[in-house]
């Protein structure tokens, strides 16, 4: 086993792919923070919609969330049939507003889709959306015309022919 960088100073909790959350058996206590819950929820959900390249399985996908001493938020998943795993944290404090997890979530996620498993994601192929925030949300935004596609979450209900 690895010693754990943060000690005994870090809450952890497993938010499976359609579940609200759930804290790793006698790991924490208290509740997940609530932009942080939802901005991987409907990261979860945008994930099965728009994905180009080799075919990966998302369903069972069980994301990490976890706060460290400093009150700053790593993310990622554990390794599955198919998939890599992955943690990363870039300073972004547990107190972030849903818009600035959301995009933080989603960019990160796109980032390490496209580096290790060679998936555009949210692409139909030739570009990619970016996140954004729009009016405090965070939203996957045309890069190309700047025009806002669909909402965090929403993507799979909000995919036009015209883009």
């Amino acid at each position: 086993m690895i010693p754990d960088p943060y000690g005994d100073d870090v809450l952890i909790w497993r938010l499976p792919v359609g579940e609200q959350r759930r804290p790793i058996d006698g790991q924490s206590i208290v509740d997940a923070p609530e932009s942080w819950v939802r901005a991987l929820g409907d990261v979860a959900r945008d994930l099965h919609c728009l994905r180009y390249g080799r075919d990966m399985t998302v369903d069972d996908l069980e994301w990490v969330l976890e706060v460290n001493a400093d009150y700053y938020v790593s993310i990622g998943w554990d390794t599955r049939e198919g998939l890599g795993g992955w943690r990363i944290g870039r300073g972004l404090a547990v107190d972030a507003t849903y818009g600035e997890a959301g995009v933080w979530v989603a960019d990160t996620v796109q980032t390490q889709l496209a580096g290790s498993e060679f998936v555009q994601w949210p692409s139909r192929g030739w570009r990619l959306l970016t996140p954004s925030v729009r009016d405090a949300a965070p939203v996957w935004v045309d890069p190309d015309t700047g025009a806002v596609i669909a909402p965090l979450g929403q993507l799979c209900d909000r995919e036009t022919p015209e883009w």
